[in-house]
């Protein structure tokens, strides 16, 4: 059977699906989807935390320290791509739109020297790791600051807090090199045990919900049961009280 034959019949398969699909429930297939996706949503929260941590103890007693870092310059190239064009469209000061495309491209230089050079090279980064990160988190500090003290940006608590945090560890980290693939992998442990967490209560919550959602739906039948029958009376018995009732009316 060629494959062509198996995409006809995946097809033919596909769409008998979805008649029973949506004759089954009256609505369309991606209605029926989407609803299943916010129905089961909570099971996702649970299956990403255990996901998470289960990476942060591989890095941490595993072969973490040959991952950790291409996997620390991807995440530096995907933030500074997706931030990007929204950017772009929403600031309107022409001077703190550069400065932020040009750290962004600095940003993905860095990500990809994070991530070439140890795949590339025997020895890897070295002491030049620290020096990378520690520029990177004072970069984005310092720009940070400067377009909200030309009040051209928003800020509040936590991106204060971060970015603040960003500028004394980059500072530290540039001046002492003292930052290592191990440091990072117990901090990632760390936010990845906390962030765990936090995704196993909220999916706790969600299955919660989603249990008292199916038990509305189910029948009560401790109210359902059939009633007891009602107690037959024999036929003489009851042309017997059927003439009383004629002696008192006729009395």
């Amino acid at each position: 059977m060629s494959d062509f034959q198996l995409f006809r019949i995946f097809l033919f398969m596909w769409n008998i699906y979805k008649k029973v699909i949506e004759y089954r429930y009256k609505r369309s297939l991606r209605e029926v989807f989407m609803s299943t996706i916010k129905q089961y949503f909570w099971l996702m929260k649970i299956l990403g935390a255990a996901l998470l941590v289960g990476l942060a103890l591989f890095l941490r007693f595993g072969d973490g320290e040959g991952i950790v870092i291409p996997f620390i310059g991807a995440i530096i190239i995907i933030a500074a791509v997706v931030r990007l064009v929204p950017f772009v469209k929403t600031q309107h000061d022409d001077t703190v739109k550069t400065i932020n495309i040009i750290e962004m491209v600095i940003d993905v230089g860095i990500g990809l020297a994070l991530i070439l050079i140890t795949l590339l090279t025997e020895n890897g980064l070295g002491d030049w790791f620290g020096y990378l990160i520690g520029s990177f988190l004072l970069l984005r500090g310092a720009v940070h600051f400067y377009g909200t003290s030309e009040h051209k940006e928003e800020s509040d608590l936590i991106l204060y807090t971060f970015h603040m945090a960003a500028i004394i560890v980059g500072t530290y980290v540039i001046m002492t090199g003292d930052v290592t693939p191990a440091v990072l992998i117990n901090i990632i442990l760390v936010l990845s045990i906390a962030a765990g967490g936090f995704l196993t209560y909220d999916g706790y919550k969600g299955y919660k919900v989603y249990r008292y959602q199916k038990t509305l739906h189910m029948p009560d039948y401790d109210h359902t049961q059939d009633a007891p029958a009602e107690k037959r009376v024999p036929v003489h018995e009851r042309k017997e009280e059927e003439e009383q009732d004629q002696d008192h009316i006729v009395s």
